[in-house]
């Protein structure tokens, strides 16, 4: 018989219990189909479309690419949240008995700017940049010591200059400028900017950001104009800024599509001073966006471009409403490819359009006398044409790839404005 006798361990006594941390990685549905890349990088897939993120027919038909198939899967996904429509069980619209108050899909939480969900806990309102929020913890004002020439109450309207004399362009399906539109009052869209010879538009984001798209970039020296209403006049409100660098969307390859990720940003050598004819727009997350441009169109189009087919270039900022065109119809519209990164709005018979020369411009949806950042100016077939749309980039897929980039080179910023 053999006797084993036991050593208690040194030490102090391991702990029993996880962490908070450890034991919430263990509790909770891991998401294993959103690793972080940018969404836009990354095939359609259904996991991570309808369940890791909140799905809607959209998301579903991106994934299964078959209309029968998508149809099949929704029916069985959206049986309706009885907490949706109006309070239920303990007076709420959430929860495990409907006893949280907000929900984010009824009235974006009635946060002014955005709503994010917090499980159980309820939502959270948060602000674009260069907001915060109230005391009241749903309203968002300008922040510290920004003015309304700093906030996205309205935005600025801005073109590019190419330092060359002519150059040529041509395309199966042409860019885009404004028909049917209304001349605007100087002002009145201070985050537009035009281009040397009205070739391409854009949009301020911030000091030393704008953005465009990019089938307008060219391996020339690039001028920003800003606070430009009447291109052949000085009004005195102008102000020229040279471009330092050029950011493309990393999957823009224009030698397989010109239009696919039709999005880039410029970084100026130096900062814009805002006034209330330069002024920034607001951006918003990929859900917020997306259904922003769903339910609050019509959206406004502005630019400096042609006011019909093959017809003469506006000297004077003009803008146009477009409703949101529903995807089935988009893509019916027209025999070329429109993937799941661009949208359409316009009228299938009214003559009000974008047409050449608005291409990078602004689709830009009004929320809470809040202007933000929806789509890009990228293409068309022809301008106002019977049953044809306006084509643009849509917005909501690159919010974050736009964020890391600024953010990369935010600093410098600071550095340029603390000298």
């Amino acid at each position: 018989m053999v006797s084993v006798a036991l050593k208690p361990p040194s030490g102090p006594p391991a702990p029993v219990f996880l962490s908070g941390q450890a034991a919430d990685s263990v509790l909770r549905r891991q998401r294993r189909h959103n690793t972080g890349v940018f969404e836009e990088m990354l095939w359609g897939n259904l996991e991570r479309e309808c369940l890791e993120e909140r799905c809607d027919l959209e998301e579903a038909r991106e994934a299964f690419e078959n209309e029968e198939k998508t149809m099949e899967f929704w029916i069985s996904y959206e049986d309706g949240d009885q907490c949706k429509s109006s309070p239920c069980l303990n007076q709420g619209f959430t929860g495990t008995n409907c006893e949280i108050g907000t929900v984010i899909t009824v009235n974006n939480g009635e946060c002014m700017h955005f709503c994010e969900s917090l499980g159980t806990y309820g939502a959270e309102c948060s602000c674009a940049e260069g907001y915060k929020l109230a005391q009241d913890r749903v309203n968002c004002k300008p922040e510290g010591s920004h003015n309304i020439h700093t906030s996205c109450y309205t935005f600025t309207m801005i073109w590019l200059k190419y330092c060359v004399a002519t150059f040529q362009y041509s395309s199966v399906i042409t860019t885009i400028r404004i028909v049917g539109g209304d001349t605007v009052t100087p002002g009145d869209i201070p985050w537009q900017r035009p281009s040397g010879q009205v070739f391409c538009g854009g949009s301020i984001l911030s000091q030393l950001w704008v953005i465009t798209a990019a089938h307008c970039l060219m391996d020339y020296l690039v001028i920003v104009p800003l606070g430009e209403h009447n291109i052949y006049d000085k009004e005195g409100t102008e102000q020229d800024h040279e471009v330092s660098k050029q950011y493309k969307h990393p999957l823009y390859d224009s030698q397989q599509s010109l239009y696919n990720h039709d999005i880039a940003l410029l970084r100026l050598h130096t900062p814009i001073t805002f006034s209330s004819h330069a002024r920034p727009i607001c951006l918003g997350p990929k859900v917020f966006a997306e259904d922003l441009v769903k339910d609050q169109s019509p959206a406004t189009v502005s630019g400096w471009g042609r006011t019909r087919f093959q017809g003469a270039t506006s000297h004077l900022l003009q803008k146009v409403e477009v409703p949101f065109t529903e995807r089935t119809s988009c893509k019916d519209s027209s025999s070329a490819r429109i993937t799941k990164y661009m949208f359409c709005a316009g009228y299938a018979h009214v003559a009000k359009d974008s047409c050449q020369g608005d291409s990078g411009g602004p689709h830009t949806n009004r929320y809470h006398d809040t202007w933000f950042l929806t789509g890009i100016v990228s293409w068309g077939e022809e301008c106002a044409k019977d049953g044809k749309y306006g084509v643009y980039t849509r917005v909501s897929h690159y919010y974050r790839w736009i964020r890391h980039v600024m953010s990369v080179t935010k600093r410098m910023l600071h550095d340029v404005l603390d000298d």
